[in-house]
């Protein structure tokens, strides 16, 4: 049992890293590398008083950069190229705080700067460090990102849209009804608050906006596909393809995956945060998610990476970024070095330290999976598995010519085993794969063994 357990969490660790070499050494950045990184990626500047280190900084840096990747690769860069053209730099400035209600993240716009701050706490009582969430950060984003859209496309337009959208509900106020054309209260206060919080949600809780209405569409999945659209026209790095916010919006599966999805559902198999999602696509680390949901399955639960103890926790202060309500919450207490990497990465890095699997990493989990990735991790678990990874027909697919030869054979394998299949002509590996598709050939491995 524990030989299996190996064997399938080194191949999901696969999934994501993208190249033949199965391990990654684990080494933390420091918080010089850590700001000069996001200043490149990002365009922005990062600024923290004077006489003072990074170091002291580092968890505001970490909500940077988590906030920072919840939007469309390239997306954040374009604006700040925009902006820095037309003489306006972005600077995220870091910060210190004398009590918890001054937590909130702000932003300021004006002719030669775009402002946005991360505060934290001079001192406290809590073991964990106190600063600004990273959800209030990416809210004061959706500002940012909704002031570019409105120079580029147009403010009149926009809102103009938006009020015929509404439906006669105005803008500052709120009675009944209103829930149908906004998110909450404070999305109504004005036109500006409501396409940040659009934009927000979309980002953080796709998942809430997408089951409002029972399934059916209402006034907000309408302005985000609205929004979108405008995205799509404003940003070089967002098209059609990108699906861009697919997830937020009410969806029917396809016939053909109706019983795999069927038979997951039965299983328990499908987290409950994925419920209603199917054309969009899938996350490197969402396919990761059900892959270990299907191995845990063939495996006894109480000797699974579950039943790991990492879930040691403290105290930690957040705040709401719309109601403004502070709280405590619980949190997983890992090295600081960790806090960068979500709850996924954490837990192969835990069962990586008592030895469940290999040294390794992951990169890029938030991206979307192809289907080209995944006839890797395919051939990497049947091989673990015991099974020939070498007894395949070889397939004549027009579009894999520029594949390299170690790529085409594991191509050549899923396709042999009905894993994952061409259109006859093509296969198609650099395209991503939706939920439904994720559903669909995952069962198929798992039928397979």
């Amino acid at each position: 049992m524990i030989k299996i357990k190996r064997i399938l969490c080194i191949a999901l660790m696969f999934c994501f890293i993208g190249s033949y070499v199965y391990g990654y050494t684990y080494e933390p950045l420091s918080e010089e590398k850590l700001k000069n990184n996001l200043e490149e990626t990002y365009g922005i500047n990062i600024i923290i008083p004077e006489n003072e280190e990074y170091k002291s900084y580092r968890e505001c840096l970490l909500i940077l950069h988590k906030g920072l990747k919840r939007f469309p690769q390239g997306v954040i860069k374009e604006i700040t190229d925009y902006y820095s053209i037309n003489g306006i730099s972005t600077n995220i400035i870091l910060g210190k705080a004398e009590k918890i209600s001054d937590l909130f993240s702000e932003y300021n716009l004006d002719e030669k700067t775009a402002e946005l701050y991360i505060n934290k706490l001079e001192s406290n009582l809590y073991n964990e460090s106190c600063s600004a969430s990273e959800l209030g950060f990416v809210h004061e984003m959706g500002h940012y990102v909704s002031d570019y859209m409105f120079k580029i496309y147009g403010y009149e337009k926009i809102k103009s849209q938006f009020e015929k959208m509404n439906a006669g509900y105005a803008y500052g106020t709120w009675g009944d009804g209103y829930d149908y054309a906004f998110v909450n209260k404070h999305s109504a206060m004005s036109f500006e608050e409501d396409i940040a919080d659009l934009i927000w949600h979309s980002e953080v809780n796709p998942d809430d906006i997408r089951n409002i209405g029972d399934g059916n569409y209402t006034v907000i999945h309408k302005k985000i596909e609205y929004l979108a659209s405008i995205i799509n026209q404003c940003f070089s790095n967002v098209t059609d393809e990108s699906k861009l916010w697919s997830e937020t919006l009410p969806q029917k599966p396809e016939k053909w995956a109706m019983d795999s999805i069927k038979e997951m559902n039965d299983a328990s198999l499908i987290p409950e945060e994925f419920e209603g999602i199917y054309n969009s696509y899938i996350s490197k680390e969402d396919f990761y998610i059900l892959a270990l949901n299907i191995i845990e399955n063939k495996l006894d639960r109480d000797n699974s990476i579950n039943s790991l103890e990492l879930n040691k926790q403290d105290n930690f202060v957040t705040i709401d970024p719309i109601k403004g309500e502070i709280y405590v919450d619980k949190g997983p207490v890992l090295d600081l070095e960790m806090q960068e990497y979500n709850e996924i990465e954490k837990r192969l890095l835990k069962a990586n330290e008592i030895g469940i699997i290999d040294e390794g990493w992951l990169s890029g989990s938030t991206d979307n999976i192809s289907r080209l990735e995944i006839a890797r991790l395919f051939n990497y678990i049947s091989n673990k598995a015991g099974m020939d990874i070498s007894d395949y027909e070889v397939f004549n697919y027009a579009d894999i010519t520029n594949v390299n030869d170690t790529d085409k054979t594991f191509i050549y394998y899923v396709s042999s085993k009905g894993l994952l299949n061409g259109d006859g002509e093509n296969f198609k590996p650099h395209d991503y794969c939706t939920y439904q598709e994720a559903y669909v050939i995952l069962m198929r491995l798992y039928n397979l063994f």
